[in-house]
């Protein structure tokens, strides 16, 4: 291509974009409306957008901060059926500690037992913690409904009688008319055999945080634990936080390491079987599905949404293609090469394209910012908010936002648009100028 074609082909690019933009205003009536239709499905799928990435982000810290943790060392047998026998020994916490100082870790126990309060009885799950540990890798422990969480001993009965401090459970509250003060039975049978019981001072009644433990959870120190189960071998569950969440795979990896390390040293008993680590996906699958399902659905939304927005730029661009046959057929007997025409249809349609993606992006990027800073509330009618998956989350649905999504859905916006503009925009090159000129 010569100097002076590349000049002529710019020239005329110039002047069939600026008739392309005048040619959008020449009806702004009807431009406007299909501007609205289809910043108003841009706005539709951002908002959607913001309200699926929302509830994913309060999904993930739920999962991971409330009280699954990152990730989870168990044995093998504790995994299967909850052997109670199935413990990792305790100098393997202060080891991973000292050797994985960007982890936190937090020890726990588990125990089925029978809780006695009046004349009210009902099964049980005991958990035991280690509270300043548990602080640092959940926020299990700022849960509180009402009282005050203090998991160490009480003070003794009138008859001398020592007792340590727990907290239950707000549906296991409510069954067994316990409140803070209230005195709570638990008999199971220890690890030696023999009949665990002990008396207990209810001391909180937890938030709903996960179903199980909302119906029959009993939260207790390590130390009550030892005192009712006569178990002092070892710890069932090993929760752990990392530093970084994005690098969960390589942490998960280099904690499996470590246990392996250490059973290597010191081999386990075979019947508990070896230690596994899990990170919360693994331990919630469907809670993980859930949320891939979700990120697939945002697409399919969004396609549907801004497709029937998009008829709204097929139905402009067919009348305007309509009613300037007449004048398309001048421009053809005059010399103007088809493909020329073509593109100056297909130029306009890019013009409403970007003007309601600019107009949509705007308008949904501070929709959404209202949705993040206010949320949608269900607490009126959810007090204690909804159970999804397993985990109970907080009544009030906040927006998230990532501006990738904004720009991926102003780009499906546009495509669609302009695939909704190609008929009528291949349709100017079908006519013959001595037909639509008569």
């Amino acid at each position: 291509m010569t100097a002076a074609s590349a000049t002529s082909t710019f020239a005329r690019l110039r002047i069939l974009t600026f008739t392309a933009w005048r040619n959008v205003w020449r009806n702004p009536v009807r431009s406007l409306l299909t501007i609205s239709a289809l910043a108003g499905g841009l706005v539709m799928v951002i908002l959607y957008a913001a309200l699926i990435g929302g509830m994913t982000e309060q999904t993930v810290r739920y999962a991971t901060e409330l009280s699954t943790s990152h990730l989870q060392a168990h044995r093998r047998a504790f995994i299967a059926d909850q052997d109670l026998y199935a413990t990792m020994p305790w100098p393997w916490l202060e080891r991973v500690e000292g050797d994985l100082p960007d982890m936190r870790f937090a020890p726990r126990l588990y125990a089925a037992a029978l809780a006695s309060a009046a004349d009210s009885s009902s099964g049980v799950l005991v958990k035991a913690i280690d509270p300043q540990r548990e602080a640092a890798v959940t926020t299990t422990l700022t849960h509180v409904r009402s009282g005050t969480l203090e998991l160490g001993p009480a003070a003794p009965t009138a008859r001398g009688l020592e007792r340590y401090n727990v907290a239950v459970g707000a549906h296991l509250a409510r069954s067994l008319n316990l409140r803070p003060g209230s005195e709570l039975v638990l008999v199971t049978q220890a690890a030696d055999g023999s009949i665990g019981n002990a008396l207990y001072r209810v001391a909180a009644i937890m938030k709903p945080m996960e179903p199980a433990f909302d119906r029959m959870g009993v939260l207790m120190s390590i130390a009550a634990y030892r005192q009712l189960m006569v178990l002092d071998d070892g710890f069932h569950e090993l929760a752990v936080r990392v530093g970084d969440a994005a690098a969960l795979a390589s942490a998960q990896a280099e904690l499996d390491g470590e246990l392996a390390r250490l059973q290597d040293a010191a081999p386990l008993d075979e019947l508990g079987g070896p230690a596994v680590v899990r990170n919360w996906r693994q331990i919630s699958p469907a809670l993980s599905d859930m949320i891939e399902m979700s990120r697939s659905l945002l697409l399919f939304v969004g396609v549907i949404v801004v497709g029937l927005a998009s008829m709204g730029m097929l139905n402009t661009m067919l009348m305007a293609v309509h009613e300037r046959t007449h004048e398309f057929g001048i421009l053809l007997a005059i010399g103007m090469k088809r493909r020329w025409l073509l593109l100056m249809v297909v130029l306009e349609s890019i013009f409403l394209a970007l003007v309601s993606a600019l107009a949509g992006a705007a308008a949904g990027i501070l929709a959404a910012g209202v949705l993040a800073r206010h949320g949608i509330d269900f607490s009126a009618s959810m007090p204690d908010g909804y159970d999804w998956a397993g985990i109970v989350f907080e009544p009030v649905i906040r927006g998230h936002l990532e501006y990738w999504q904004v720009l991926q859905a102003a780009l499906l916006m546009i495509v669609v648009a302009l695939v909704a503009a190609l008929v009528p925009s291949w349709h100017t090159t079908r006519l013959k100028p001595a037909e639509v000129m008569r």
